[in-house]
């Protein structure tokens, strides 16, 4: 320890030792006053009989001359036992505690079982169709979607502001100014404002973006699922997400299966001097490696992956969740993926030179247009 030190800690310790000595004059002081008070009141009050515990309360024993803590001169015995006291009634509130911690515990968990055996008898009862109105707000995934459930999705569809028709829906975006050029981008489309860094589209419905910018904000939960819902009404089937082979399950080096489904040619359209554009959404990102804009045909419909929702016990889309839609990444939660090897190194990178060219000031809608067939201009 060098000399500066040697210094530094002799001041600290002088300055804690006046420090513990002022401290110790204040209790000394007050537990004088505190002796005066008690001595006041004891001269103020009669005897108490012979046959009283008041020696008992101030932990004293008049049979074998023991001084009670209260009656001593000592303020340090009367300190020691008002530590002792304050010791006993903590040790209480901690068991007193402790036992509501218990029975809270207890309370949640039997609220927890009840919960589930809710669920399960609320379940059956959606699975037996026999109960209108109990029906499950989405279809078992890849069932067969009958005509009157492409025609209840259609209208919960337009709610939010979705066209669909026979092989085609339609639904309202915003080009997003805000991309981090460092990222990769690995979303085209999100809803708004979700992954805001890495995605080109938000699709915002019926909303626009100006009502945004002060309250009442529009409500945008629910619009995932419309998509979803849109997307079956106009006749697309889903398949399943990009994932691990099943065969090699547990395996970290199994092989990764490529996402299935419909086949989903995507559209935007939009106004840049004065003229009306339709292009391939593909056309707006490029394989680094081919230096190529992604194939038109590569996205397809795996609508999502799905999770009980604990409240209600129906099972909701990771998409709606996140707001994720069409990813150029393996994304399971996504709605629409691109089934390509090449998306697994998540390194797609902006088509800047195709982009609108866009003063980032005004927003610019687009119509997002989903089609089982490829559009002729």
């Amino acid at each position: 320890m060098n000399a500066k030190m040697t210094l530094s800690f002799s001041v600290a310790t002088f300055i804690a030792a006046v420090a513990l000595m002022f401290f110790l004059s204040e209790v000394r002081g007050r537990l004088g006053e505190v002796e005066r008070e008690l001595a006041a009141v004891r001269e103020a009050q009669p005897p108490p009989p012979e046959s009283g515990n008041a020696a008992t309360l101030q932990g004293g024993n008049e049979s074998d001359g023991e001084v009670a803590p209260l009656d001593t001169k000592d303020p340090l015995v009367k300190l020691d036992w008002v530590v002792k006291k304050l010791e006993e009634v903590d040790e209480n509130a901690y068991e007193y505690y402790n036992d509501i911690a218990q029975e809270q515990y207890q309370l949640k968990r039997d609220q927890g079982r009840l919960h589930g055996t809710v669920l399960r008898i609320l379940r059956g009862l959606r699975s037996s169709g026999t109960f209108p109105g109990l029906e499950p707000d989405l279809p078992d995934k890849g069932a067969p979607v009958t005509t009157k459930m492409r025609e209840k999705f259609k209208a919960e569809a337009e709610k939010f502001g979705l066209k669909v028709e026979d092989g085609l829906v339609t639904g309202r975006g915003l080009l997003n100014t805000s991309q981090d050029k460092a990222y990769p981008v690995e979303y085209f489309m999100t809803r708004f404002p979700d992954a805001g860094h890495e995605t080109l589209v938000h699709l915002i419905g019926s909303a626009r973006l100006e009502d945004f910018q002060a309250p009442p904000f529009p409500d945008l939960r629910g619009l995932p699922t419309a998509l979803y819902k849109a997307l079956l009404a106009a006749g697309f089937e889903e398949g399943a997400s990009s994932r691990p082979d099943p065969a090699h399950e547990g395996d970290p080096r199994a092989p990764w299966l490529m996402p299935t489904g419909d086949t989903v040619y995507l559209y935007v359209e939009y106004e840049e001097d004065g003229e009306r554009k339709r292009i391939r959404a593909t056309d707006w990102m490029a394989d680094p490696d081919t230096k190529e804009s992604l194939p038109h045909d590569c996205f397809r419909f795996t609508g999502s992956h799905r999770v009980e929702d604990r409240n209600t016990g129906d099972d909701v889309l990771v998409a709606e969740l996140g707001g994720f839609l069409a990813s150029v990444f393996t994304r399971r939660p996504a709605l629409l993926e691109v089934a390509l090897e090449s998306a697994m190194k998540n390194n797609y990178q902006y088509r800047w030179d195709r982009l609108p060219k866009h003063d980032g000031k005004t927003p610019l809608y687009v119509d997002l247009i989903f089609s089982k067939k490829p559009l002729t201009n």
